[in-house]
């Protein structure tokens, strides 16, 4: 599982308009891991694939992405939805991914020495609007492993779990 999540974000490489689709699909591979197999390998997997991506992608944005958000996401979100009060949840939801999406920027903006004004465009700060959809973009991620994590527990766990017993 660690080596098809890794395998997933190289696809960067062939594909750079999935910079965030690519971290986001492995981070659900990690969750899968984490039914199949406990929380501690699926973080040990997490690290892994982290390790992995600094080293061999080539689209070092991708990899950063899936170390500050995609990779860990998905089995956070797990604590996150015990808290009985959706608005609290989502709250926290919220709180998390602006964290990280606020982090990955100034980090993307240090790491690779982006002077802040190339982010303006006709006066608009872009960094800004593109957080105000992330945000939308977010809550449908967030959405979509919700159904993604109802229809493995419904239809596929069984199967999976006989597949990867056997090794």
């Amino acid at each position: 599982m660690t080596a098809l999540a890794c395998a997933v974000m190289l696809g960067s490489a062939l594909f750079p308009s999935g910079m965030y689709s690519f971290p986001a699909v492995s981070g659900i591979i990690v969750l899968v891991l984490s039914y199949i197999s406990g929380k501690g390998h699926a973080f040990s997997s997490y690290i892994a694939v982290s390790l992995l991506s600094i080293f061999l992608c080539p689209n070092k944005e991708t990899a950063v992405c899936f170390i500050c958000f995609f990779g860990y996401y998905p089995m956070l979100r797990q604590y996150i939805e015990k808290i009985k009060n959706r608005y609290i949840e989502y709250f926290i939801k919220l709180l998390v991914f602006n964290a990280a999406a606020v982090g990955v920027y100034f980090l993307i903006l240090f790491l690779f020495s982006v002077p802040e004004s190339e982010f303006a465009v006709f006066g608009v700060n872009v960094p800004l609007l593109f957080l105000f959809i992330f945000n939308i973009v977010f809550i449908i991620y967030d959405i979509s492993i919700k159904m993604f994590e109802k229809i493995y527990r419904d239809k596929i766990c069984g199967y999976a779990v006989k597949i990867f017993r056997r090794f």
